[in-house]
């Protein structure tokens, strides 16, 4: 079993790792900007991020990608944006469990 303090760290690295966000439309990638990423009092790891196309477009994918610049998690959506609106804000949840077999 995991004690308290293991669950704290690995939130931690991964409030850590996370530094760029961006999002796709059509088959073009633009960054996205990464607002905040804190640890809510669950204990689950949330990444927000505005995205602000600008215009009427149809977002397709939300990326996240670590310090070494690899993906690190995606969503496929399909978010329309129309004009006038300024943008959407979008978070990641991560939630560390542990499961005895």
């Amino acid at each position: 079993m995991l004690a308290p303090a293991a669950f704290e760290d690995l939130n931690h690295f991964i409030k850590r790792r996370i530094v760029r966000a961006q999002y796709r439309v059509d088959s073009t990638y633009y960054p996205a900007t990464l607002n905040d990423i804190v640890i809510l009092p669950t204990g689950t790891v949330r990444a927000l991020l505005s995205i602000i196309p600008g215009g009427t477009v149809t977002i397709n994918r939300v990326e996240l990608y670590n310090s070494d610049g690899k993906l690190w998690a995606y969503q496929d959506v399909s978010i329309e944006i129309s004009t006038g609106q300024t943008g959407v804000l979008y978070w990641f949840d991560f939630t560390i469990t542990e499961e005895e077999v």
